[in-house]
């Protein structure tokens, strides 16, 4: 009698274990829709960061010698991000004078980091990164602590 007791205790015990551990039951009480893709696997059905904005895919690369400039990094670096560099006629004096310069050997290994990281990293602190999401731009503009100093 006191066996069949135990056996019963735990058929209950690792059922109700096992309702619990359901990730299905862990998505409605979150509000995150849960998809079963195997068996036994379940994931969130939730796009990753990187592919909600891709400057914050991470990184890693070596530019090549071909390039020369900070501008020319900066486009191999956008490439394939689905972004481009702004247009000339919208960037200031100082952000055109910083794309022009001659890139860093510092700089010629980058990573790994996100693209929007790598992007201030080669600006250094006196630019800001600006970031026009609708249309896929970005620029340079002179950092508000240096303007500030001015």
């Amino acid at each position: 009698m006191k066996k069949n007791a135990i056996a019963v205790a735990l058929c209950i015990f690792s059922t109700m274990a096992t309702a619990k551990n359901n990730p299905a039951d862990i998505g409605e009480t979150n509000r995150i829709e849960v998809m079963q893709t195997g068996r036994y696997t379940y994931v969130k059905n939730i796009p990753p960061i990187d592919q909600l904005n891709p400057l914050k895919v991470v990184i890693k690369t070596r530019i090549p010698q071909s390039i020369e400039t900070v501008g020319q990094t900066v486009e191999f670096l956008l490439a394939r991000s689905g972004y481009v560099l702004a247009d000339s006629s919208v960037l200031s004096a100082e952000a055109q004078i910083l794309l022009n310069l001659p890139l860093p050997q510092v700089h010629r290994n980058i990573g790994p980091m996100s693209l929007d990281k790598a992007l201030h990293t080669i600006s250094g602190d006196a630019f800001e990164l600006v970031v026009d999401p609708v249309h896929r731009k970005v620029a340079y503009e002179l950092s508000t602590k240096l303007a500030r100093n001015e």
